[in-house]
């Protein structure tokens, strides 16, 4: 077998070298170092108390400076001094201790507050209903006078306290008061005293003869009210509701008593606004409390009772 031929040696070239990169030149910024923070500088201590110099003795107790009698003229350390500074608040002590400063000044509110205290424990004061505000009337622990009025309080203001009111007395006239008088004056205050007791007779018993017809007026209109309740009722209303001022007028012929002046009056003839509200005080003057004093029991209480209804009806017409 033949031998193969050697094969032929590969030639590697070499790799191109790298272009170099341009790289554009930056300004250098130069930033200024930071200040150096301030160093806070701590408060002097406070100065130690003087410590007393032991006492020479010479026992023989424990912590004594007697040494033999050595220390016998050996004379105790003076005390030491702290420096008076030339400010109480420069002191180290009064930044440490806030109350050993000044107190804080009061405002306005709390200075009125303490006179306002002050002034109610040293007068009197009073509610005056007319003003509807405390008025000061003299001083407490003093004796109260009157004084002149002003314009800031009312003249009730200054007048005493507890002052018991008079009573009023009215004169008495009797016949006793003439004793020891002429004749002429004794008949007279005799006539005036007579006539008097007669005047009150009379006036009492005008009062209680008004006051009999009166009762006897409320027996009769209770006993007219049960008559007369239901025909009321069916006139002023209709299915349990109030009727309307054209139908009160419409029908107060049918209800109003015999030989009373109104002209009955249709529907038609009040549908007017202006001719519904003549008709209604022509009919208020007819059956008004005050025209109707002198009837009977029987038409004062219908008078009234039509009044009412025709009044009623008249608000709901002008709402």
């Amino acid at each position: 077998a033949r031998p193969r031929p050697a094969a032929p040696p590969v030639r590697r070239q070499p790799a191109p070298a790298p272009a170099p990169v341009r790289v554009a030149a930056q300004p250098v910024h130069h930033t200024p170092a930071p200040a150096p923070a301030p160093r806070r500088v701590a408060a002097p201590a406070p100065a130690p108390a003087p410590v007393a110099a032991p006492v020479p003795s010479n026992g023989n107790r424990r912590g004594s400076v007697n040494l033999m009698g050595f220390d016998a003229g050996i004379s105790a350390p003076a005390p030491r001094t702290t420096p008076t500074l030339s400010h109480t608040t420069s002191a180290p002590s009064a930044f440490n201790n806030p109350a050993a400063s000044s107190p804080a000044p009061k405002s306005r509110l709390e200075k009125l507050q303490e006179q306002y205290k002050k002034n109610e424990k040293q007068q009197n004061r009073v509610w005056d209903p007319v003003d509807e505000r405390w008025v000061t009337v003299g001083t407490a622990g003093t004796a109260q006078t009157v004084k002149p009025p002003s314009t800031s309080a009312p003249p009730t203001a200054h007048a005493p306290l507890n002052v018991p009111k008079k009573k009023t007395i009215g004169i008495k006239l009797d016949e006793s008061n003439a004793a020891g008088k002429s004749a002429n004056v004794q008949s007279a205050v005799k006539a005036r005293v007579d006539e008097m007791k007669k005047s009150q007779e009379d006036a009492l018993k005008d009062l209680r003869e008004r006051e009999a017809k009166k009762k006897q007026n409320e027996d009769a209109e209770d006993a007219v009210r049960v008559k007369l309740e239901p025909k009321i009722k069916a006139w002023s209303e209709e299915h349990g509701k109030k009727k309307q001022l054209r139908a009160l007028l419409s029908s107060l012929h049918t209800i109003l008593w015999p030989g009373a002046n109104w002209k009955p009056v249709n529907l038609g003839d009040i549908l007017d606004d202006s001719k519904c509200k003549r008709a209604y005080h022509k009919a208020s003057r007819v059956v008004h409390p005050d025209k109707t004093h002198q009837l009977e029991a029987e038409q004062r209480f219908l008078a009234k009772r039509i009044f009412d209804a025709l009044s009623q009806a008249k608000t709901e017409f002008d709402g």
